[in-house]
């Protein structure tokens, strides 16, 4: 995915496990439901359109990252 959409979509990927940035902080703060995985996804304003756990299908995190593209 990260080749299919490098340049217009910003990847963060937060390591519970390992000491996180004030920024990773919040979006784990404001985002994550105590489950792995968990996967959000947010719109160019910061809205979010996607924020579930669980695994999730590629085509499905595609359609959401083309929609939002848009």
């Amino acid at each position: 995915m990260y080749q299919k959409y490098k340049g217009r979509v910003h990847f963060v990927i937060v390591d519970l496990d390992l000491k996180r940035s004030p920024a990773q902080q919040e979006l784990v703060k404001k985002y994550y439901r105590g489950y792995i995985p968990h996967v959000t996804i947010l719109d160019r304003s910061g809205q979010p359109v996607y924020n579930d756990s669980g695994e999730v299908d590629e085509s499905r995190l595609s359609a959401i990252l083309d929609a939002s593209l848009k």
